[in-house]
C-alpha cells in the first residue's frame, strides 16, 4: 500500500534516522485548487453532509466563491488573515474554502472559548475581517473587524468560475493557535506548500474516496486532515454539528446513517463511541474501514477493545504536533499489539537526538525532532520562539532545511518504530488540547487573592487539578470562575484545592511529585455505585440519587443541588461517565446533549423524571426523524443515478 514503505537510514554507530517515503510533490496544487478540480469532474457528487443538508461539489464551490467575493469587497487582499467563527456545518467548510480562494489564510476560533480569548487570538493574528455564523456578533466586538456572514444558501448568481486568487507555495494557508508557556497563545503559521504536502501524504496513506466523519473543531489541526484529505480526493465529508459531536450515541447514528468509512478523533472520544455502539448494536459501526486516533496517548486497552468490537476495521495511531502540519508518524494496526507512534509519514524525517543534537542508538531515550516537507513556517509574530523551536536540519543535506524541536521524548525500537516516552517540559495534552501547565499557573497567579499555585494533570489526561495558596476568604469557586473568563475549558482545572503551603525540593521549588501524591491521598472516598432502579417509578429520593451519581463521577463527598456540573469540576468526557452513573442509579439514561443543557442536580432530577414518563414518545420521534433523513438521501441518490445513466 502506498505510504507504508518507510525506511530507517543508518548513521553507523551514531544511531538511526527515520526517513519517510519520498513524496512526489513537484507540481502539487494548493488544496483549494484541487477541490475546484474535483468539482469540475464530479460536480454532482456529494461533498458535504451536515445537519440534514446535503451539498454537492458544485454547490460547495458556489458558496465558496460567494464568500471569496464578499471578502474581496471587505478589503481582504492576498496574504491577509481572516478569522473564522462559524459553527460546524456546510457553511464552515465553504467559509474556509472561500478564504483560501481569496488568497488569504484562515484563522479559526472556537465559539466555546471565552469572548476575551477569541478577541485576543484575532488581535494577535492581525485579523481585520471575520467570517462568522449567526449568533456570534458579540464575540467579534472589541476590536476593528468587518464581519462577513457565511452563506447559508445557493440563492445568488454564480460568481466567476476561477478557482480563486493564485497563491505561491510560501503563501500562508492557515494559522492555528496552541497554548503558550506564559499564558499567551502562539499561532502556528502553515504555508500552502506544507498543507498541500501533508494532504498529499494523507492520500497516499489512505487512498480512495472516503466517507469521513468530521468531529474535530476547526481550531483543532485534525480538522485540516478531515476537511482537505477528504475533499481533495473527491470523498464525502460528514460534518457533525456541535450538538452531535458531544454525544457518542448520535455519532454512532451518523456513522450508520451515512455509511461512514473513516473517522479521526482523540482516543477518549473513540472509547465512548465504542461504548455507545456496544449499547445500541456494534453492527451500526460496520461501515467503518479505518479508525484514526490522535491527539492523546493511545492506551493498549483501547486497541484490544477496538479489535474485540470491530476486528475487520483497521486502527491507525497518528502522531504529530501542529508545527509539523497535522502529523509526522503513524502506526497502522490490523490486530491488537504493542502501541507505538510508528514510522514517518511520506515526506517526513524523524530524528531522536541527544543534548548535542547527535542521533542516539535504538532503545535509548532522546528528544524527537521532525524534519521534511511538513515543517511549518513558524510562530506568527514570534521570531524568538520560532528560532528556538525551528532549527537547522543538519541531516537533510538540503540548504535551508529545518527541523522542529518537539519537546517529546522518544526512542527507536528494534524494528524501526518510535515509542513515545513523555515530555521534557511541563506541556501536556488534556482531552486532545495541548496545555502548558505553566500557562495555567501564570493565569492563576494573576487572580486577586491567589498567592501561589501549582497545576497537575490527572492520570487519564482528562482534566487538570490545581493546588492554590490564597488569601483568607478566597474560594475554589471564585478562582474557577475567574479562570473560566480567561481560558478555554480544557485549561480550567476541574479540581481546585486550597492549601497552606506546598511540599518543596531542597532548592525551594515546588515538589510536583510529592504534591501529586498528597492530592491523591487527600481525595474523599468515592461513593459506591448504587443498585440500578427500574423506570418508570423512580423509587426513593431521585435528587439524592442524582447527587450520588455526581459525587461518584466528580469524586466529591457531597454536592449541593444548585451547583453547576461544570463549575464543580465536570468536563465533556465526565458527562459520558455521568450518563452511565445516572442510568445505574436512576434507571434512566438521559441524552448527553440534555445533560449539557441541564447542569444542576435539581435540573437533572427533573429531566430524569420527565424522561421516565415520555421516553417512548422521544424514541418514536427520533426514529421518525432518522427515517425521513434516510428517505431524502435515498431520493437524492436515485436522482443522481438516473442522471448518470442518462449520460452514459
Amino acid at each position: 500500500m502506498p505510504g507504508t514503505g518507510t525506511t530507517t537510514g543508518g548513521l553507523g554507530e551514531a544511531g538511526p534516522l527515520g526517513l519517510g517515503e519520498v513524496l512526489p510533490f513537484a507540481g502539487e496544487p494548493a488544496v483549494h485548487e484541487r477541490v475546484f478540480h474535483v468539482a469540475e469532474h464530479y460536480p454532482d457528487d456529494v461533498a458535504v453532509v451536515s445537519g440534514g443538508v446535503v451539498t454537492d461539489y458544485r454547490g460547495l464551490v458556489h458558496r465558496a466563491r460567494l464568500v471569496a467575493r464578499d471578502l474581496a469587497g471587505a478589503g481582504v487582499t492576498p496574504g491577509g488573515r481572516v478569522g473564522v467563527l462559524v459553527e460546524p456545518s456546510t457553511e464552515m467548510v465553504a467559509a474556509v474554502l472561500g478564504i483560501l480562494c481569496s488568497g488569504a489564510a484562515y484563522v479559526p476560533a472556537d465559539s466555546a472559548h471565552p469572548g476575551s480569548r477569541i478577541r485576543e487570538l484575532f488581535a494577535d493574528a492581525g485579523v481585520r475581517v471575520v467570517v462568522r455564523g449567526e449568533g456570534h456578533d458579540d464575540r467579534c466586538r472589541g476590536y476593528d473587524t468587518v464581519p462577513v456572514a457565511a452563506r447559508p444558501a445557493d440563492d445568488e448568481p454564480e460568481p466567476p468560475a476561477a478557482a480563486g486568487v493564485p497563491v505561491r507555495p510560501d503563501s500562508p494557508a492557515y494559522v492555528i493557535y496552541t497554548s503558550g508557556s506564559t499564558g499567551a497563545p502562539k499561532g502556528v503559521l502553515v504555508e500552502h506548500r506544507q498543507l498541500a504536502a501533508s494532504t498529499l501524504a494523507r492520500r497516499h496513506v489512505y487512498p480512495g474516496r472516503a466517507v469521513f466523519l468530521l468531529v474535530s473543531p476547526l481550531c483543532f489541526d485534525s480538522s485540516v486532515a478531515g476537511i482537505w484529505g477528504t475533499l481533495t480526493s473527491g470523498g464525502c465529508l460528514v460534518v457533525a454539528t456541535a450538538e452531535q459531536a458531544r454525544d457518542p450515541q448520535q455519532l454512532v447514528g451518523l456513522i450508520e446513517e451515512h455509511g461512514v468509512t473513516q473517522i479521526l478523533c482523540v482516543p477518549g472520544l473513540y472509547r465512548s463511541i465504542l461504548d455507545a455502539g456496544g449499547r445500541v448494536g456494534l453492527q451500526r459501526l460496520r461501515t467503518l474501514t479505518t479508525v484514526v486516533v490522535a491527539g492523546e496517548t493511545l492506551p493498549e486497552s483501547l486497541v484490544r477493545k477496538h479489535f474485540e468490537a470491530l476486528p475487520a476495521t483497521e486502527l491507525v495511531n497518528e502522531y504529530g504536533p501542529t508545527e509539523t502540519t497535522v502529523w509526522a508518524s503513524y502506526h497502522r494496526f490490523r490486530a491488537a499489539g504493542r502501541v507505538t507512534i510508528g514510522k514517518p509519514v511520506p515526506g517526513a524525517r524523524l530524528y531522536v537526538l541527544d543534548a548535542l543534537l547527535d542521533p542516539v542508538p535504538p532503545g535509548t531515550d532522546g528528544e524527537l525532532f521532525v524534519g521534511g516537507v511538513g515543517v511549518a513556517r513558524g510562530y506568527l509574530g514570534r521570531p524568538g520562539d520560532t528560532a528556538r523551536a525551528f532549527v537547522h536540519d543538519p541531516f537533510a543535506g538540503i540548504p535551508g532545511a529545518r527541523m522542529y524541536r518537539t519537546g517529546d521524548i522518544a526512542r527507536w525500537t528494534s524494528d524501526g518504530r518510535l515509542e513515545f516516552r513523555g515530555r521534557r517540559d511541563r506541556q501536556t495534552k488534556v482531552r486532545g488540547h495541548r496545555v502548558e501547565l505553566g500557562a495555567v499557573e501564570a493565569e492563576l497567579a494573576g487572580i486577586p487573592g491567589v498567592e501561589d499555585a501549582a497545576v497537575l494533570v490527572d492520570s487519564e489526561h482528562t482534566a487538570l487539578e490545581a493546588a492554590v495558596v490564597a488569601a483568607p476568604g478566597t474560594t475554589p469557586e471564585y478562582v474557577r470562575a475567574r479562570l473560566a473568563d480567561r481560558l478555554p475549558p480544557a485549561m480550567v482545572p476541574a479540581r481546585i484545592v486550597l492549601r497552606a503551603d506546598f511540599p518543596r525540593t531542597v532548592n525551594g521549588k515546588i515538589d510536583h511529585a510529592a504534591l501529586r501524591a498528597e492530592l491523591r491521598a487527600g481525595r474523599p472516598p468515592v461513593p459506591a455505585p448504587g443498585a440500578t432502579h427500574p423506570a418508570p417509578g423512580l423509587p426513593g429520593d431521585l435528587t439524592a440519587e442524582v447527587a450520588a451519581a455526581w459525587a461518584e463521577v466528580l469524586m466529591l463527598s457531597e454536592v449541593p443541588d444548585d451547583t453547576n456540573f461544570f463549575d464543580a469540576g465536570g468536563h465533556s468526557y465526565a458527562v459520558f461517565t455521568l450518563q452511565d452513573a445516572l442510568e445505574r442509579r436512576a434507571g434512566v439514561r438521559p441524552p448527553v446533549v440534555a445533560l449539557f443543557r441541564h447542569t444542576t442536580v435539581a435540573a437533572q432530577a427533573e429531566l430524569i423524571r420527565d424522561l421516565a414518563t415520555s421516553d417512548g414518545h422521544e424514541q418514536a420521534f427520533t426514529e421518525r426523524r432518522l427515517a425521513a433523513a434516510r428517505h431524502v438521501l435515498a431520493a437524492r441518490a436515485e436522482r443522481l443515478n438516473r442522471r448518470q445513466a442518462g449520460a452514459e
